[in-house]
């Protein structure tokens, strides 16, 4: 019986752990990646990474340690980037594990100076560590065709 009760409670307290986050908490994560981004906070972005985190942008091969992102971040911040989600994004919880992908259009400025809407399509893993969700890897590029 004690053995029973135990198990029942076990699997009652993963229950609760894994619902405690809802597809709108990671969908956020996403929204406030692109937040800091169109307000210009670098180190906010950047803490939003796992100092191990995996991301593949545009335009470059990768940006796998913290100075290679804050690079690429830094490079995408100075194009004052104002992206508009589409009704595409997709968020999966996998305990302390999500993903959300879709696309959007970024708006930025163009070598030129003029604006240019780039459509992008992206994939966003979070891990929770230490009760905080944290990108652990990050694909994001370019369409290959004509959106």
């Amino acid at each position: 019986m004690k053995l029973l009760i135990t198990l029942f409670l076990a699997v009652a307290s993963y229950t609760m752990v894994a619902a405690q986050t809802t597809p709108s908490e990671i969908a956020q994560q996403v929204t406030n990646w692109h937040n800091g981004l169109v307000k210009g906070d670098l180190e906010g972005v950047s803490a939003m990474y796992a100092s191990d985190a995996v991301f593949f942008p545009t335009f470059i091969n990768s940006a796998n340690t913290p100075e290679t992102r804050k690079a690429f971040l830094t490079t995408l911040i100075a194009k004052k980037p104002v992206a508009t989600l589409n009704n595409d994004q997709r968020v999966r919880i996998f305990g302390d594990i999500a993903t959300c992908s879709g696309s959007w259009v970024f708006d930025v400025n163009a070598a030129d100076g003029s604006r240019e809407k780039k459509p992008v399509r992206y994939l966003f893993v979070y891990e929770k560590r230490g009760g905080k969700w944290l990108i652990i890897e990050q694909h994001v590029s370019a369409f290959p065709e004509k959106k």
